[in-house]
This record gives C-alpha cells, sequence and structure tokens, in this order.
C-alpha cells in the first residue's frame, strides 16, 4: 500500500443542480461528460475504478466525488438516489468515503443531514470570488456574508470543508484576487483548489471575447497570482491540492484562450523557489562567485526551474559563476551553503 495515496473516483453530474449560469462554465467541454449521468453509467464507472482488486491496494483511501454540478441543488429524490446507488461500495469497504461540490447558496441544514447520513465526509463550495462585481458579472451571486454562514453551518455538521478560487474572472484584478485569498484563508478550509478563467467554447465568456469584453489573463500574470496565493495559503498551513483544470481532450479541444499550462502548479511552485533562493543570498554580507544550495530532494526540480530558469535568472541577477544544488533526503527547507 502506498502510505497516504488517495483514489478519488469521479462521477461528473454536469451542470445539475445549479440554477446559474455562470458566464465561464461548459462542464461538457471540460470533462467530456456531456451525458446525464444515470444509473447504468455510474455504475461502470465504480466498476472501472474500484473492482480490479491491484488497483485497491495501492490505494491507503478510496472515495467517490460528485463533481461538476451542485449537488445539494439537485432535487431530494435525485440527491437520495445518487447517494444510495454509491453506498454499497462503503458498505463492503471498498470505498472509505464520498464528497460533493456544489454552491454555497445551495447548502441547508435538510442536505447536510442527508449527507452526513450516507456517509458524506467532504464537501466543496465553488467560492471563485468574494469580490461582488466579479461575481456578478460572472453570473454567480453570493455575498461574503452569506458564504461565511454556509461555511459555519458545515462546519457545524464536521465535515472536511474545500473552497475553490478562480482568478481572472470578468474585472478581476491582482488586488480583488488578493483580497478573495485573504477571504478564504480566514474562512480556514482544510484545503483549496485554485483556477485560472479560461475561454472556453459553448461558454458566454467566449462571446463575451469575440466581442472584445473581456480580455484574457496572460499566462505570467497568472503565475505571479498564483505565486502569491499559494504563498498565503502556505503561510496559513491551508494545502492548496490543485492548481488548474486537468487537460483532459475534451478541455484542449474546447479551449479558445487564457493561461492554459498542462504544468500550472509546478511553474508557480518554481517562481516560489526563485524567490526563496534569492532571498537567502541577499542575506549574505558578501555575495560569492559560487553558491551550493541544500534544498529537499523531492523539490530540486522546482528550485532549478524550468528549462534551468531559475539558475540562469540567479547567475545574471548577482553575477555567480556557478549556482549548484544539493538534494538532501531529509532536508526540509532551503538552505544557503555559500
Amino acid at each position: 500500500m502506498e502510505n497516504g495515496k488517495v483514489l478519488v473516483v469521479p462521477v461528473f453530474i454536469s451542470h445539475e443542480g445549479c440554477p446559474y449560469r455562470c458566464v465561464f462554465c461548459s462542464q461538457p467541454d471540460i470533462n467530456g461528460a456531456n451525458r446525464r449521468a444515470d444509473e447504468n453509467r455510474i455504475r461502470r464507472i465504480l466498476r472501472d475504478y474500484l473492482e480490479p482488486t491491484d488497483q485497491l491496494g495501492r490505494f491507503a483511501r478510496r472515495e467517490i466525488a460528485f463533481y461538476g454540478g451542485s449537488f445539494t441543488g439537485l432535487p431530494d429524490a435525485r440527491q437520495e438516489f445518487l447517494l444510495t446507488l454509491v453506498r454499497p461500495w462503503i458498505d463492503k469497504a471498498r470505498v472509505h468515503a464520498i464528497r460533493v461540490s456544489t454552491h454555497p447558496l445551495m447548502v441547508n441544514r435538510n442536505n447536510l443531514e442527508r449527507l452526513k447520513a450516507h456517509k458524506v465526509e467532504t464537501v466543496e463550495l465553488g467560492v471563485q470570488s468574494t469580490d461582488p462585481e466579479v461575481l456578478k458579472l460572472s453570473g454567480r451571486p453570493c455575498s461574503l456574508d452569506e458564504l461565511r454562514r454556509t461555511v459555519s453551518l458545515i462546519r457545524e455538521f464536521g465535515f472536511k470543508l474545500g473552497l475553490q478560487l478562480m482568478l481572472g474572472l470578468p474585472v478581476d484584478s491582482e488586488e480583488r484576487f488578493v483580497r478573495s485569498v485573504s477571504d478564504v484563508v480566514a474562512l480556514a478550509p482544510d484545503f483549496a483548489r485554485l483556477y485560472p478563467t479560461l475561454v472556453l467554447r459553448h461558454t458566454p465568456l467566449h462571446e463575451m471575447y469575440r466581442q472584445g469584453r473581456y480580455v484574457p489573463w496572460t499566462l505570467e500574470r497568472t503565475l505571479d497570482a498564483l505565486k502569491g496565493a499559494l504563498k498565503s495559503f502556505d503561510r496559513a498551513g491551508i494545502p492548496v491540492v490543485r492548481v488548474g483544470l486537468q487537460p483532459d481532450p475534451s478541455l484542449t479541444e474546447n479551449f479558445v484562450a487564457g493561461p492554459f499550462h498542462p504544468s500550472l502548479r509546478y511553474l508557480a511552485d518554481c517562481r516560489i523557489g526563485l524567490d526563496r533562493m534569492i532571498t537567502e543570498i541577499e542575506c549574505l554580507d558578501q555575495i560569492p562567485k559560487r553558491v551550493l544550495f541544500k534544498v529537499p530532494l523531492k523539490s530540486v526540480s522546482i528550485y532549478i526551474g524550468n528549462r534551468r530558469e531559475n539558475i540562469i535568472q540567479l547567475k545574471e541577477r548577482f553575477g555567480l559563476d556557478e549556482v549548484r544544488l544539493s538534494g538532501e533526503v531529509h532536508c526540509r527547507q532551503i538552505e544557503l551553503v555559500a
């Protein structure tokens, strides 16, 4: 068994339960699930993921996740049907828990009681932004006070909480995004996800883009904003479990414009690594011509940077002849050995 590794079985309920049409959203274009999740389809997904015994043995924990819609906004009968359908896998100990994603305004005591009774352990909320104007133009109303009330209610029931943010939405700015990050950090979720805004076909945002009413953020701008957000979450001890959308074929086929990159988290982490090395060098009384950094073994590539970009920048910035990295198994943080 691979210690700590989690298998998440995704069941997409595209757009179900959501009364809003967010300008950026076209779930079938993102995840390829363009048909309703009926009983046969769900059973097939569960069998494919959970029946191979060699697959199960590789994971310390296994969860079923309902993504792509607002689960608690579904009719009661539909919620009950979906939860009852997957419950046997929990009763047989093939799955440990269920997680759902939903809109903050679609949560109440009744549906949280239902989730609790069916072994749901994690509730993820699509926050996207806490700025009223950004949310209004994105077709996703929800005030910060309403979000706080929902978070408090979820905490009262003892669920694990995940919050999702997007950057680069209509009229979004670095300042607005920083405030959204600060607001989410203050809510102390168990984890967070960060997504850049992409222009996809079949969305209102695509039409806004074609008319010149929306200009997507550049990759450079996005990475700088992500770097700051990741630092903020890290200081608060909140893990960011996902940065950027999964590059599924349906996404790449329907992608029109925006800061898409299959390794967005890696690029942002590389920038954080560069900042740390710069800080270490700037603390020296005298800058030598050669430096050696001891870094965690698993993070060597992050400190080197994409295409050795960090090494190149350090040499140019400080006039260094040589920058070496030593990956140490027991090293927890960067250490400069001058």
